[in-house]
């Protein structure tokens, strides 16, 4: 089943929301990397990519900011 939304939620509350940047793209980060993302083009390739790397993080709207705790995809707690 395809992934439908990846979001930061902080005491039950939902804070951030993955959304494509102005490229039409999904900005992912590796653990230590600020400023040159992984530009993935399907919420499934950003769930496997935070998966598959430990402390990873992806940008998340409000703000456009580089989330890498308190993530849920699909309602589900990655880390």
């Amino acid at each position: 089943m395809p992934v439908a939304r990846i979001e930061r939620i902080d005491g039950g509350i939902v804070t951030g929301r993955v959304e494509r940047g102005s490229d039409g793209l999904f900005a992912c980060h590796e653990f230590g990397s600020n400023v040159a993302p992984t530009r993935l083009a399907s919420l499934d390739d950003v769930a496997d990519f935070l998966r598959s790397r430990p402390r990873s993080g992806v940008r998340m709207n409000p703000g456009w900011v580089r989330i890498t705790r308190n993530i849920y995809i699909d309602g589900m707690r990655l880390r």
